[in-house]
């Protein structure tokens, strides 16, 4: 097996892996959202128990904080190592201080020159992180991929705000551009005079001439000559940056046939040097390292006269530390000597202090090597670290993989005993309390509405032979209506008809029936006085109900349509039989005109019926006509008026009926108090304040109960993949 097969091989099983890290990211992701929704609960709940000390203490106590915080870390290092194992490529990272020859060392191992990757003297050249990919048979191309205005704010500008203490800070990229960059504060030093201009001098004088590149999202180049306008930092004589769209750059790709076809599915990161007071750069080196690089090489060039490694160097290694696991078994020291070997003691020098452990940067190996000779490049240092990844990576892999796993183990085991806390937090909810206080109250309003609904009884039955005045007055305004809006034809009417019908006995028979037509359907309005009184003694039913007995918070509804709505909660089952049907049978009674009266009033109406009434004599005439039409008329009202005078006191005797027949349903019915008991009890939040409270507490208890029921859940769920990992 070749070097390249053997990598393929180590990409192929970190697949599986990468695959299983997705399973637990989302299950961390979710526990994370189920702990901001307890921390959410816990608020909810403080309003709940107000008042009661010990349980407002108890949940004021729970710390949600520091777990959301180590799942946010934890998320974070899942992430970043399964996007290591996802990649189709094994990553090594070049970095050095500015001037060291990383970018020649680049140009050496991919073939591509100063047009792709400027290796220049002056001013550092990097400008953006780059990704250099081994692709066979490849023309060299480029992906640049652009800041928006959002991650250029907060990536790129506001850290020169921070670290130089400029305030207030833009809000964003157009207030940045157009508003005044406040002045250094007075504890300034040189470096921080040279950090701030750096931000004035390229980024906020160019704003108008980058801006134009953020947000584009990516952009494919295909002339490699035009690639390091993306790439890197160039400067006229007057060392003024020309190529401002460098400034706009997050990342790039190359892909390119790198000259040793052995090195395989290998990608090279380069990331901007450090030294140039370009702020960014150490999050740069730690985003690089901890989301691309399965391998680093260490960048150095002594000088011939100098051998000594310097402050910048352990800081440039602490960064890597922070961000790369296992270091020490991930990374090699170049030295780089020159061509003409002038330094090369120097290299010596500081490759002893190296592997001594003078200096305390523990590496796999330091190699010397001319980073500009490709034969140096790909014997010593490629073949280096591809001989060290084929042998140690895929164990360091598994060995990280199974720390993070112990770590998020035991956070989990932290956060049960935590949720042990939690489970405790609120009160239990005596229920033979409940039921004591309930049998109380219920007690109460049985003597309630047993003795309301009883008087209310005898008040009816004492005025049930009374006269309805609901009824008497409209019956009397019925009566009013018919004797002053008669619609009695006219001389000329009556012979204007006579003249049609050729007769006046055939003119007569037709007012007639006129007549009683026009005075049945008035006589029809004496319902509306059945229905008010009917109305009236339901909303009294309702108004005990509501008023005296306390039952006002089954419905907002009042009046008639108060027991409508209490009959519809009563369930239709065995157990409420003769609850719902009382309600019931009151709700829908009603007093009908047509089933009540209609028939004796039509009784009278004869003497408008042409058959049961006697014709004018022979030979009458139109005024004959209309003085019997006017007579028989008058004597039908007042027969009608005799009629109604005996059903004055039904309304009375139907209203005692019905609230007796509901009283009988409802209160002396052999089940009655059972029925109700078992009623009021499902409904004793809406009636009693003291258990509206309870209720809402009781409901609070289970809401907290099936949530840590869930969070419970999703740590099991987790805790068996971790398992299986």
């Amino acid at each position: 097996m070749n070097r390249s097969q053997e990598i393929r091989g180590i990409i192929a099983q970190r697949q599986p892996l990468a695959e299983k890290l997705v399973e637990i990211e989302t299950g961390l992701s979710s526990l994370y959202g189920w702990i901001q929704r307890l921390e959410q609960e816990r608020d909810r709940q403080l309003q709940h128990w107000s008042g009661d000390e010990p349980t407002e203490s108890k949940l004021q106590q729970l710390e949600f904080a520091s777990f959301k915080q180590k799942v946010q870390e934890q998320l974070g290092s899942l992430h970043r190592l399964q996007a290591r194992f996802s990649r189709t490529t094994l990553n090594i990272g070049v970095i050095g201080r500015m001037g060291q020859g990383k970018s020649t060392l680049l140009q050496s191992l991919t073939g591509l020159k100063n047009e792709v990757i400027p290796a220049l003297q002056g001013k550092a050249c990097t400008a953006a992180r780059s990704t250099i990919c081994h692709q066979p048979g490849n023309f060299t191309t480029a992906e640049i991929q652009f800041h928006d205005h959002d991650s250029f704010l907060e990536e790129v500008i506001i850290p020169y705000y921070t670290k130089l203490g400029l305030t207030p800070q833009p809000s964003s990229f157009e207030d940045f551009v157009h508003s005044d960059i406040p002045p250094l504060p007075s504890d300034r030093d040189q470096t921080k005079i040279n950090i701030y201009n750096r931000l004035k001098d390229d980024y906020y004088s160019n704003g108008k001439k980058y801006k134009d590149y953020l947000g584009r999202g990516y952009l494919t180049i295909q002339d490699p000559s035009q690639i390091s306008n993306y790439v890197a930092q160039k400067y006229n004589q007057d060392y003024e940056l020309i190529n401002h769209e460098c400034l706009a750059v997050k990342h790039v790709k190359i892909s390119c046939d790198f000259p040793v076809h052995e090195i395989g599915a290998i990608a090279l990161v380069d990331v901007p040097g450090l030294g140039d007071f370009r702020l960014g750069d150490e999050s740069l080196v730690i985003e690089a390292l901890a989301q691309e690089v399965d391998f680093i090489l260490f960048i150095r060039k002594p000088s011939k006269d100098r051998a000594n490694f310097e402050q910048s160097d352990t800081k440039l290694y602490d960064l890597a530390n922070k961000a790369l696991n296992d270091l020490p078994s991930r990374s090699i020291f170049v030295l780089n000597v020159d061509q003409n070997g002038e330094n090369q003691a120097s290299c010596l020098s500081l490759q002893q202090d190296i592997n001594s452990g003078k200096v305390r940067m523990p590496v796999l190996d330091c190699v010397i090597a001319d980073c500009s000779s490709p034969d140096d490049a790909n014997t010593k240092v490629l073949q280096s670290v591809l001989s060290n990844l084929s042998s140690n990576v895929t164990e360091l892999d598994r060995n990280y993989t199974q720390k993070k796993i112990a770590d998020l183990q035991a956070s989990l085991r932290d956060f049960n005993q935590q949720l042990q806390l939690v489970k405790i937090a609120l009160p239990n909810i005596d229920d033979d309390e409940i039921s004591n206080q309930y049998e109380d109250l219920f007690e109460e309003f049985w003597d309630t509405i047993t003795n309301e609904m009883t008087e209310f009884q005898k008040q009816l039955m004492q005025n049930r032979d009374d006269p309805d005045e609901n009824l008497k007055n409209q019956i009397d305004t019925v009566l009013d209506d018919c004797r002053k809006n008669v619609q009695m034809p006219s001389l000329k009417d009556i012979e204007r008809r006579r003249n049609k019908l050729e007769s006046y006995a055939s003119t007569y028979d037709q007012y007639l029936q006129e007549l009683r037509t026009n005075l049945s359907r008035k006589f029809l309005d004496i319902e509306q006085g059945l229905t008010k009184t009917i109305e009236q003694i339901k909303a009294t039913v309702a108004d005990v109900l509501v008023e005296k007995c306390g039952l006002g918070g089954l419905s907002e509804s009042r009046q008639s349509q108060f027991l409508v709505e209490v009959a519809n909660q009563i369930p239709p089952v065995p157990e409420y039989t003769e609850l719902k049907k009382g309600f019931e049978i009151l709700s829908e009674f009603n007093l009908s005109y047509r089933g009540l009266i209609q028939h004796r009033i039509r009784s009278q109406l004869n003497g408008l019926t042409p058959d049961l009434t006697s014709r004018p004599k022979l030979g009458a005439k139109a005024q004959d006509i209309l003085d019997s039409l006017e007579e028989e008329y008058k004597s039908t009202i007042y027969n009608c008026e005799g009629a109604l005078t005996g059903f004055l006191s039904e309304p009375s005797q139907a209203s005692f009926a019905i609230v007796e027949e509901f009283a009988d349903r409802v209160l002396r019915a052999k089940n009655a108090k059972k029925e109700w008991k078992r009623f009021l009890r499902s409904k004793r939040h809406q009636i009693w304040d003291k258990f509206e409270k309870l209720q809402i507490q009781v409901n609070a208890v289970q809401d907290w109960s099936n949530l840590l029921t869930s969070v419970t859940a999703q740590i099991e769920q987790l805790e068996q993949s971790l398992k299986q990992l």
